[in-house]
């Protein structure tokens, strides 16, 4: 009997393997078979690879005593694997942990997981009883909700109340982050709202941690898993909601080795898997506030801040309308206003949105602008290095030049 069995390698297609084994082999079973020199991880793969070569067919060694992948879950790779123009053993691979899979039991560490019964502490006001019944009311099958909310508007508190609903059901959540950096923060109020302590899933999470979390999804044993990116690969056995929380954070994009934004896979990933997926932000993106407009989202809002909170006070210092003093870039006002905070003890930061001495480097004999060959973008001058480098594609260049007389360039830095 031919089997295909696909490998976490970087091939667009299953190889063709026979199967004696006793047991009967079905899509989304994990096998061993010999791959080479060596004997690797597969999954049996619905899809055979037309040829007309002949060559000689090895036999699979045997069938991994690990849940298979749902029939939802391969229909999600090979969507992944042609959208992103990702081979389809690189899709699978994000969907392994190192290329394998675990097999190790983890029933004791299992319970610190556990979802005690919640009490109904965690109140919710008007406006955060309505987001919820619209949510609620949108239904259970796939559709995109999205929760808008000013910052302090209780957003977090009403979506956990709509895991609730799904978890007295018995079903799986995923819960995506932007940031590492906002997991533990968000795990307190998960451990107060829930009463356990969350599978945070990361590429900072320890790789025991990760094996205890891969299994644990696997078998529906562990119920709510809260991610970076990469947490939407999890073989989830029984999904039943999706939530994207900050959806507008470029963190989402992932442009380092295999490109893709988990925002807009997470959609696909429900929309394959039927279920529904809720949006969380303070001011959509671009995309998410098109798709509002043209009704294939829905939409609810938080208008106030809970307990009716008051907001920070911003003040805008616009350069345009204030006098600098000869090569500052900085205000008089705002000196003044960081020279208050500093007096009383304070702390102050100043962000500046950009890397590098210079963002704009040209000659002032010839007019010669340093730009990237690749980008057609301005190089930024990273004077450490002293080296010019496009921040897109990475593109270094040096700043020695010869101008129009023959003599080096007469160089202008621009940019504070």
């Amino acid at each position: 009997m031919k089997i295909p069995v696909l490998f976490p390698k970087i091939f667009d297609y299953p190889f063709t393997y026979k199967s004696e084994i006793s047991e009967s082999l079905n899509s989304g079973d994990f096998v061993k078979a010999p791959f080479g020199n060596n004997e690797i991880t597969g999954v049996v793969w619905p899809h055979e690879q037309k040829t007309e070569k002949k060559f000689q067919i090895k036999k699979i060694s045997k069938k991994i005593n690990v849940k298979n992948l749902t029939p939802a879950m391969i229909k999600f790779i090979s969507f992944f694997s042609k959208y992103n123009l990702v081979p389809l053993g690189m899709s699978l691979k994000m969907c392994l942990l190192n290329k394998d899979v675990v097999e190790k039991n983890f029933d004791k560490e299992f319970k610190k997981f556990k979802i005690h019964k919640i009490e109904n502490k965690f109140l919710l006001n008007k406006e955060q009883k309505k987001s919820l019944a619209f949510m609620r009311g949108v239904g259970d099958k796939y559709n995109v909700t999205v929760l808008e909310g000013i910052t302090g508007s209780g957003k977090t508190l009403v979506y956990f109340k709509r895991i609730k609903d799904f978890i007295d059901k018995g079903f799986q959540i995923l819960i995506l982050l932007p940031e590492i950096a906002l997991t533990n923060q968000f795990s307190r109020k998960f451990e107060e709202f829930f009463g356990a302590k969350p599978a945070i899933w990361h590429s900072g999470t320890t790789k025991k941690n990760k094996s205890i979390i891969w299994k644990g999804i696997n078998e529906g044993k562990i119920k709510i898993v809260i991610g970076a990116r990469s947490s939407l690969f999890l073989p989830f056995k029984n999904l039943g909601i999706i939530i994207v929380d900050e959806e507008h954070d470029v963190s989402y994009k992932q442009d380092e080795g295999v490109s893709y934004n988990a925002r807009d896979m997470a959609i696909t990933r429900a929309s394959l898997e039927n279920i529904p997926i809720n949006l969380v932000t303070s001011i959509p993106s671009i995309e998410t506030f098109n798709n509002i407009v043209n009704k294939k989202y829905y939409i609810t809002k938080l208008k106030k801040r809970y307990k009716d909170a008051p907001l920070p006070e911003v003040e805008i210092i616009n350069l345009h309308s204030e006098v600098l003093n000869k090569n500052s870039w900085i205000a008089n006002k705002t000196i003044d206003n960081v020279n208050s905070y500093l007096n009383k003890g304070d702390q102050v930061l100043f962000f500046l949105n950009r890397r590098g001495y210079a963002p704009f480097v040209i000659c002032k004999k010839c007019a010669y602008k340093f730009e990237c060959p690749n980008c057609s973008v301005n190089l930024n001058f990273h004077k450490k290095l002293n080296k010019l480098l496009c921040h897109y594609c990475g593109h270094k260049s040096l700043l020695s030049r010869i101008c129009k007389d023959n003599n080096k360039c007469d160089l202008l830095f621009c940019g504070p």
